[in-house]
């Protein structure tokens, strides 16, 4: 988690996280399906815990910064699904504010990382894929576990690896 963000009261909401984007992405990678309800449980389930631990730590602009985050990720997402017609699912669609409130709670910068990181390793692998004659170009990649992996990786990389980047 990045350098400047206590866990404190905000534990709970990255446990949550946490743990449904590897349920998330198990799910992803066998079924090529991101179901919406375990989406809007993390949602519900944590969210909160990140705007109680805003208040609480008297920095109430995270609650902005993660409205942006999400609103932002989702706006990227919708416009790739739409001009992308079926490259992406709406099961991603609707993960990438998740990622964005939670990314956004800690700052903008670090949601433009997360989802720039899922992006790249995405591609690395599908055009490692194609190399290796294990895809083509038509075959579809579960992308949910490339979003949870950028995400995380940029929780756990911190401000250093942000700080370079942007």
């Amino acid at each position: 988690m990045s350098d400047t963000v206590s866990w404190g009261w905000a534990a709970p909401g990255w446990f949550v996280l946490i743990t449904a984007l590897i349920v998330l992405s198990v799910i992803d990678i066998r079924t090529h399906r991101l179901p919406r309800r375990i989406i809007y449980a993390a949602a519900v389930a944590g969210v909160p815990w990140l705007i109680a631990a805003a208040i609480i730590g008297g920095e109430p602009h995270r609650v902005r910064t993660m409205a942006l985050g999400a609103a932002g990720a989702l706006l990227v997402f919708w416009l790739i699904y739409v001009a992308a017609r079926g490259a992406f699912g709406d099961g991603d669609v609707r993960l990438a504010p998740l990622l964005g409130a939670y990314l956004g709670f800690i700052d903008m910068p670090h949601v433009v990382v997360g989802l720039f990181l899922g992006f790249a390793l995405a591609s690395v692998t599908g055009i490692t894929l194609l190399l290796l004659g294990r895809a083509g170009r038509r075959t579809a990649l579960p992308f949910g576990p490339f979003m949870a992996t950028g995400a995380l990786a940029t929780l756990a990389v911190g401000d250093r690896f942000v700080n370079v980047v942007i």
